[in-house]
């Protein structure tokens, strides 16, 4: 499966469960609304012929990498990962992403549907539980801050 029929298939499963998206510009990318987080669904080719479906949100952004709240952050990974069974946790350039991975080629509907879930329910809990310690920001203020 290429990554065009993996995009055309991911978009037929969101209008089927009544999920409402945004598209990007380019067409690659879609953006889910669920609170104050924001669940992003990308794809990317994988070996030969695969492709991955990527299901991620920002936890929180603007994390200053200088900070003690950077440094929480990266302590508290392997809690998050571990806390989590199918998501796993990243931090990087000052964001906390909470990410969920799929095969193209043999994806299910409840697969995907559940990946979104668990990515939204783990962001939109986190994103408050953990901003004031962080320092960081959820999704929904830095929206708002770009006037988006």
């Amino acid at each position: 499966m290429d990554v065009e029929a993996s995009i055309a298939q991911v978009a037929g499963i969101l209008v089927s469960e009544g999920l409402r998206y945004h598209v990007s510009g380019d067409g690659r990318t879609y953006r889910l609304r669920f609170d104050s987080a924001a669940v992003f669904i990308d794809f990317r080719e994988w070996q030969d012929d695969s492709v991955v479906i990527i299901v991620h949100s920002p936890v929180l952004q603007d994390i200053d990498p200088a900070s003690p709240g950077a440094a929480q952050a990266l302590n508290l990974l392997n809690d998050l990962n571990r806390s989590f069974f199918f998501v796993k946790f990243t931090f990087r350039d000052g964001v906390l992403v909470a990410r969920y991975d799929l095969l193209g080629e043999s994806l299910q509907t409840g697969e995907l549907v559940n990946a979104i879930y668990e990515i939204a329910g783990a962001a939109d809990r986190l994103d408050d539980e953990l901003a004031d310690a962080l320092g960081g920001k959820p999704f929904e203020v830095k929206l708002n801050e770009n006037g988006d």
